[in-house]
Order: structure tokens, then sequence, then C-alpha cells
């Protein structure tokens, strides 16, 4: 599998001509898939450093870039060359280089391959030591086999946005999201998103994980102003069956459970992958759904914390 990525610069004073390595992105022309990910540890770091104040410039511009991975228009090599001959000002894109990545394990998807060379790409360019891996990898097979079945479809995507990470300046609030993916996310006179958890997660990851989709939903809904007593629960927690079956998930699911009882948020068990990927494609069907990235620049927040 051939992929290309890029690493973004950050260039506190142009002038000097000083460069710190800040970003990277990956895109595989084969799949489709883009990921882009920025250090604002580093960031933060590099600044500390020289005695410079937080940018604004610089946050508009990561968000941007971060914005590639969201659209709905592959992103293709040549725009990342296009990028690094043409780009000026605090941020820096270097020209792509080819990586191929040799898919040898059959049991082994081609997403999870991915992230995982992306993961070690990023630490290996980008990350200080001191920053330390923060980002853990879900290790979910059915989050992987659910964005795959999910790209691989078309009319699911015309209704629903996969694997999404929403960020403060599209919801045009600003409030310090939880860092979390939701697997699918769309919106008509509500939010309808999914989140899938990995039972098999660490205790305290699998805690940080059922709180941070607790408090996003939260988030959402009270941005939005929807009705947390809602007949129709249009946000989920997703669990496969198998890991919720395993002896060890019972302190997990009595957490799930308590934290979730009187909230408007529906808790899924799910054994067949593609089963339910068609029951979420006919609910959003039905209910006149769009993918969330349209859907919210049509609706502005009804609480609303401004950007300055």
């Amino acid at each position: 599998m051939k992929t290309y990525f890029t690493t973004v610069k950050y260039a506190p004073n142009p002038d000097r001509e000083e460069y710190f390595g800040i970003g990277l992105i990956l895109v595989s022309p084969e799949s489709g898939a883009v990921k882009v990910r920025f250090s604002r540890d580093r960031v933060t770091l590099i600044n500390r450093a020289l005695g410079i104040d937080k940018s604004s410039l610089l946050e508009s511009a990561m968000q941007q870039a971060e914005g590639l991975a969201k659209s709905r228009e592959p992103l293709d090599v040549k725009h990342l060359e296009y990028l690094s001959v043409y780009e000026n000002g605090i941020i820096r894109y270097a020209t792509p280089k080819p990586l191929v990545i040799a898919h040898d394990n059959p049991d082994e998807s081609a997403d999870d391959l991915l992230e995982q060379r992306f993961d070690r790409l990023y630490h290996k360019l980008i990350t200080d030591k001191k920053e330390g891996r923060r980002r853990v990898s879900r290790g979910n097979a059915l989050a992987t086999d659910f964005h795959k079945m999910a790209r691989k479809s078309v009319d699911f995507q015309h209704y629903l946005n996969v694997d999404y990470k929403l960020d403060a300046a599209e919801l045009q609030t600003e409030i310090l999201l939880p860092e979390i993916r939701l697997d699918f996310i769309g919106g008509n006179g509500s939010i309808h998103c999914g989140y899938i958890l990995n039972l098999n997660a660490s205790g305290s990851t699998l805690s940080e994980n059922i709180s941070k989709t607790i408090s996003l939903y939260d988030c959402l809904n009270k941005l939005y102003g929807f009705c947390e007593q809602n007949s129709k629960k249009e946000q989920k927690i997703i669990l496969d069956k198998k890991q919720a079956e395993q002896k060890g998930a019972k302190q997990a699911l009595n957490l799930i459970e308590l934290i979730t009882a009187d909230k408007p948020y529906e808790v899924v068990q799910i054994s067949d992958t593609r089963k339910f990927m068609n029951d979420v494609l006919e609910e959003a069907k039905g209910k006149g759904v769009e993918p969330f990235s349209s859907w919210v620049n049509k609706h502005s927040p009804k609480h609303c914390y401004s950007i300055q």
C-alpha cells in the first residue's frame, strides 16, 4: 500500500528561516484515507522557549490543516505538493514523500496498519520525548470494521460523517472539547452520533473514554439546546457484545449503566457490524439526517461562547 506523508513546520519568525516540525499529514491514494495530527504541546514548548505569546493565527492554520481530513473532497498528493511550494507565513509544508506500507498480515486490517504506521511516524518525526505517547490506539476491531464498511458505502457517507473529530471553531464557540473521534455523526433537528468503546482498553483509559464520550454528548446537547428527555435516543454508546460478555467487563458495564441512567443516550451491544451499520443508515435516511460537517454550517449554537 503506497502512501505519502508531509511534515508541517512552524516558523515563529519567518524572516529567520527557523523551522520546527509540529504536525504530520499522511495520504493514502488507494483507500482515500487522510490522517492529520498536530502537537500543540510542542508548539507551547517552542513558544515558551522563545518567549512568544500564543498565536491565534497559528491555531487557525492548524485547524485549517486538520480540516483536510474532514473534507468530503479527497486530498491528493498534488494538493500537498501545491501547499509545499506556495504556502507562506508561520506554517510551512514539506514536500510530500512516498511511504510504502507492506500489508503482510491478513488478520490485520489496512486501516489498523495505516493507523499504526502513522502513529509511529508521528512520534519519530514530531513528538518531543517529554510529550510522551498520550494518544492510545483504540485497538478495537469493531471500530476498525465499522469504519472500513462505512467508508466504502457512498450511501452511508451521504448521510453521516465517519470517524469524525469535532473542533470548537467548527461549532462557532470557544470551549475545550473532549479529545475523541466520533465513529459517525450527522444532524437534522438533533444530532445523531455514536462512539464505539473498546472494553478491552486499560481501566484508566476506558474510564477516561467513557467520561469523554458523555461530556462530548452533553456539550453538543447544551450547545444546540436539545431536550434531555427525548423519547428517541439518537446519541449512542456502542459496545462489542463479545467484549461485554467477558468476565472482566462487568465493572465497566456497571459504570456505563450508572452514568447514563439519567441521560438521553442509548447503550447498544452489537455482534453484527454490517447489520448495525445498515440500521444506523436506515435511521438516518428515515429522519433526513445529513453529514454534520454540512449541517453545522447551517445551524448556530443556541448557547454561544463566541470566539474573540
